[in-house]
């Protein structure tokens, strides 16, 4: 298949040649990130397709494509997860999905731009600086209360901000899940059902296209046949590669918010 004709009307429409490549590079070392350090890979992807695409665009094509990741994982949740604490969680999210695609709908390309700029900055500092695992020490995160207004907003930013959900609950599920073997199957169940639950909304909106279906359909290749990142760990220090990607999302996400009110003038 031909770059030709990625970019014509049918896909990536008014995007020329060389920004279709980076976003097949964009995807790819998106995905990277994900085997190499076991967290979502859409903030960095969302913010390097943002300028190409337009946020909307970047958005709803990052959904559909995380989606379809997620259909040979949810299964392997399903069978370790602790449903006790999933349940709970999911209408949660799945509560904020909701919130974050109405939300979606309302703001203008610009409004959208700064807000998932801002978002994108918050969600970084939080995991840098351990925010969430640091409010233990005066907040009982096991309330039902804290719990699901973490679970809502999780799921609202990640809707709006196009990833970084499930941020707002590590600190949580880390106190509520007793092996490993749960927290990864919890994690993988929670990501699933927002995934699946935020397509839904995303339909219902009318915000998935054809074309955006067929879009991620042809970055599969990107998605799927990723080089092993645990393999790249190898050759590295983690922590300095990780505090290195989070410096570049902060700057990614400033970025977003000058461009953003540069256009509101």
């Amino acid at each position: 298949m031909s770059l030709e004709f990625l970019s014509t009307d049918l896909l990536f429409p008014d995007v020329p040649l060389w920004a279709v490549g980076c976003i097949f590079v964009s995807y790819f070392l998106g995905f990277f990130v994900r085997g190499a350090f076991g967290f979502g890979s859409n903030i960095p992807i969302v913010l390097l397709t943002t300028s190409v695409l337009g946020p909307h665009h970047a958005i709803v094509l990052v959904a559909v494509a995380a989606f379809i990741s997620q259909i040979d994982l949810l299964p392997q949740g399903v069978r370790t997860a602790d449903w006790q604490v999933s349940k709970p969680l999911i209408i949660g999210m799945l509560a904020g999905s909701a919130l974050g695609t109405w939300l979606l709908t309302l703001w203008t390309a610009e409004w959208l731009t700064v807000t998932m700029g801002l978002l994108i900055m918050t969600v970084v500092g939080m995991d840098r600086f351990r925010l969430l695992e640091r409010l233990c020490k005066w907040v009982d995160l096991r309330s039902r209360g804290i719990t699901s207004a973490f679970a809502v907003t999780s799921g609202t930013v990640g809707t709006v901000s196009g990833g970084g959900a499930l941020y707002f609950l590590v600190a949580y599920l880390k106190l509520a899940c007793p092996t490993a073997e749960s927290f990864r199957g919890t994690n993988l169940v929670l990501s699933g059902f927002f995934m699946t639950g935020r397509m839904l909304f995303f339909i219902i909106a009318g915000l998935v296209t054809l074309k955006i279906i067929i879009e991620a359909l042809v970055l599969v290749p990107a998605i799927f046949r990723n080089v092993d990142g645990s393999a790249f760990l190898s050759y590295c220090e983690p922590r300095a590669i990780l505090g290195a990607l989070q410096g570049l999302l902060v700057c990614g996400g400033l970025v977003l918010v000058g461009k953003g009110f540069a256009k509101m003038r």
